[in-house]
C-alpha cells in the first residue's frame, strides 16, 4: 500500500475499499497499480515489479505485506544478514537487518520514466527520442537533435530528434515558488491576535517517549515561540489551547 501515485504504473481507479490500521483508524483505497523496484540480487542490482498495490492517499508511510508477497510471489525467509524472496532462479533482497530484533526495507520505488531508461527494447509507444532525452540526462530537443545531426552520439539509433511529450521530471525541476512575503498583509498589534503554526512528522524514528511529530506556534507580535512534541497529530488542538493559556500568564 502506498500513499504515492507518482511511482504507479498501469494506474487503476477502483471504487473506495475501507482499509483498518494498526490504531484502529480507517483509510480508504481509491486505486491499484504496479510499482517498479530496485532490488538488491547477489549478482547486483535489478529492477522487480510489485503488482497490484493499493494506492490510500491518507496513508502517511507506505506499508509492504509480506503475506501478500508470498501468496503472489514466492516465499520469505529472514536470515542473519536480511530478508530475502526466491523467485524462479532470483533471490531478492527485500531487507537488511537493523538491529533491535528489525529489518530495514532495502527496496527503492522508480519513477516510471527512470524504471525505462535502461531498456534495450521498445519504450512502451513512446517515440526513442524520448527514451534519448531520459538517457543523456533529459538534454532538451535542440541538443539531442545536435547531437544526432554532428554524429557526436555513438549508438543513438535515430536520424533526428522527435518533439515529445511533456516530461514529468522536467517540469518538476524547473517548478519555481513565489518566496514568502516578511510579513502577513496587516501585522499584529497585540499578543496572540496572529500565531503562525506548523506541524512536521511523522519522523522516521521515534523519540523516547514514541512521539513522532511536533507542532510549533509562533506569536507574530511578540514573537513568543513554543514548541510541542507529539505522539499523534490530533493533539495538535489540545497543543494550542495550552499555548494560548501560556503565553496569557
Amino acid at each position: 500500500m502506498t500513499y504515492s501515485k507518482e511511482y504507479m504504473k498501469n494506474y487503476l481507479k477502483i471504487s473506495p475499499v475501507d482499509v483498518h490500521l494498526a490504531d484502529d483508524g480507517v483509510v480508504q483505497a481509491v486505486g491499484k497499480g504496479d510499482i517498479i523496484m530496485s532490488m538488491r540480487t547477489k549478482h547486483g542490482v535489478k529492477k522487480g515489479v510489485l503488482t497490484g498495490v493499493w494506492h490510500i492517499p491518507k496513508l502517511t508511510r507506505n506499508l509492504f505485506s509480506v503475506g501478500r508477497f508470498t501468496k503472489d510471489i514466492g516465499p520469505v525467509t529472514f536470515e542473519s544478514d536480511g530478508c530475502f524472496a526466491q523467485s524462479k532462479s532470483v533471490k531478492w533482497q527485500l531487507g537488511t537487518r537493523k538491529g533491535k530484533g528489525l529489518f530495514k526495507l532495502c527496496m527503492t520505488p522508480l519513477m516510471p520514466d527512470e524504471a525505462n531508461v535502461s531498456s534495450s527494447t521498445g519504450f512502451n509507444g513512446t517515440n526513442r527520442s524520448y527514451l534519448w532525452h531520459l538517457r543523456r540526462g533529459h538534454i532538451g530537443h535542440n541538443g539531442l537533435d545536435s547531437i544526432v545531426n554532428k554524429g557526436y552520439g555513438i549508438g543513438i539509433n535515430i536520424t533526428s530528434a522527435q518533439q515529445w511529450e511533456m516530461c514529468q521530471g522536467c517540469a518538476l525541476g524547473k517548478q519555481t515558488r513565489v518566496s514568502f512575503k516578511p510579513k502577513s498583509p496587516e501585522s499584529a498589534n497585540k499578543m496572540l491576535e496572529v500565531i503562525h503554526s506548523d506541524v512536521c512528522g511523522p519522523m522516521q524514528t521515534a523519540s523516547l517517549g514514541g512521539s513522532r511529530y511536533f507542532v510549533t506556534f509562533i506569536d507574530e507580535y511578540s514573537h513568543f515561540s513554543v514548541v510541542f512534541i507529539l505522539k499523534n497529530k490530533s493533539e495538535v488542538a489540545s497543543k494550542f489551547a495550552e499555548f494560548v493559556a501560556f503565553a496569557e500568564t
